[in-house]
């Protein structure tokens, strides 16, 4: 239980887009001699910086200013979640950026900025920041941080949640899993793009599975032509979304899960992605079209020669034709087109995530306590989320607990017709 060994140490408004402009904490690092640590609650304030650190670092589209906003004013905002970025700074400039965050609520959460809804979490980090913060000094600088962040009402924190992070960020090895974690549930699966689109379909699927997609898209024509396209003005993206929604939440009543389809926040978040003007040029909002009807829909980005797969939804009466695996094979040939790197599924396993990925990419979760208020709800914390692990790692138990699930979602929607 790694995760709860934290000294518990000191004691004890609701934001937009943009936090007002509040003075930022600054102090120089004891444990890294080189280094000054800066905090602010003010994404205008730290917006020059991290930009310049996002042109040069390599990072997922989750760790870009743009995303940050877009969350901040859909969902932070809602959420009474107030930004708190730490800039760390050297002789040559800014080494890393930690977009963190303080959850208000009887206990308050220092998690990740966008923790609610983003796949990949951490830090920004210069190219050179293991040549500049030692890995056996983070521990020290995470300490020297969380007593910076302590040290400010608009920071404090009772308990620390910091999810979904990968080992490894853009080559060097994430200094957050210093600090003592665990597995989280779920992986995330990424596919590399190599060579032509025959080449890669070849690769992919075996000549059965290749027979089986051509009967799949013959079952398909049988409603009406089938053809592929991409949202090309605001009118068409918003047509597409609307589907998306609503075809996303038939599907989660159907397995009983209360998906982000029930929280206007988190559909403003993806209607900002597709048609803000911040980020609306790396989204991709596409459709597979039978006759008049869209059988399935797909949402993604594209940052960096990757190409993430943020959200896909499919018409339930269109499931047996399985044309959200058609649609699949489309965005993979599309990717390769424009000269892609890798496809991103994102994180949680799938059977056709797992059947097309060539690697998972493991992601672990830090909780610990930071106050004595907090150590309860860390732990309890620690502990579902240690039991949803065992649960997904265990395919019985899994597949009993989705049907449980898919139970007792039909029986409360019934109760409520």
């Amino acid at each position: 239980m790694n995760e709860m060994r934290s000294v518990v140490d000191a004691a004890d408004g609701r934001l937009g887009a943009y936090a007002p402009a509040d003075s930022p904490l600054e102090r120089r690092s004891a444990a890294v001699p080189a280094a000054g640590i800066r905090v602010s609650g003010d994404l205008r304030e730290v917006e020059s910086a991290w930009r310049a650190l996002e042109a040069g670092a390599a990072g997922t589209v989750f760790q870009t200013f743009d995303f940050a906003v877009a969350w901040q004013k859909s969902i932070g905002a809602a959420g009474n979640v107030r930004p708190a970025i730490v800039i760390l700074s050297g002789d040559k400039g800014t080494l890393a950026i930690f977009p963190l965050a303080v959850a208000g609520g009887v206990v308050r959460r220092l998690t990740w900025l966008g923790q609610e809804i983003f796949d990949y979490l951490g830090p920004l980090l210069a190219r050179d920041f293991a040549q500049s913060v030692p890995a056996e000094r983070f521990a020290g600088l995470w300490r020297e941080i969380r007593s910076l962040l302590q040290q400010d009402a608009r920071f404090r924190h009772d308990m620390i949640d910091l999810r979904r992070m990968p080992e490894d960020i853009g080559g060097q090895r994430n200094p957050f899993l210093a600090l003592g974690v665990a597995p989280h549930p779920s992986n995330g699966y990424v596919t590399t793009l190599r060579g032509t689109w025959d080449e890669f379909y070849q690769n992919h699927r075996s000549a059965k599975a290749r027979k089986q997609d051509r009967s799949k898209l013959r079952r398909l024509e049988e409603f009406g032509p089938v053809d592929v396209f991409t949202a090309e003005d605001r009118a068409g993206a918003e047509r597409l979304l609307d589907a998306l929604f609503e075809q996303k939440a038939e599907t989660f009543r159907r397995k009983g899960i209360g998906g982000f389809t029930e929280k206007p926040a988190c559909r403003a978040f993806f209607r900002e992605l597709a048609l803000g003007p911040r980020t609306k040029g790396m989204a991709h909002l596409s459709a597979l079209r039978v006759g008049e009807r869209l059988a399935a829909v797909n949402l993604a980005v594209e940052h960096a020669g990757r190409y993430s797969l943020l959200q896909v939804s499919y018409d339930e009466e269109f499931a047996r034709c399985s044309p959200g695996a058609i649609h699949l094979t489309e965005l993979f040939r599309r990717a390769i087109g424009r000269g892609l790197q890798e496809f991103d599924f994102l994180v949680g396993y799938q059977r056709l995530k797992h059947e097309w990925s060539d690697r998972e990419i493991p992601l672990f979760d830090h909780v610990a306590p930071a106050t004595i208020r907090g150590v309860l709800p860390a732990a309890a914390t620690w502990l579902a989320t240690t039991a949803k692990r065992h649960i997904k790692q265990n395919e019985r138990l899994w597949t009993a607990f989705q049907n449980l699930r898919a139970r007792v979602g039909a029986f409360r929607s019934r109760l409520s017709r």
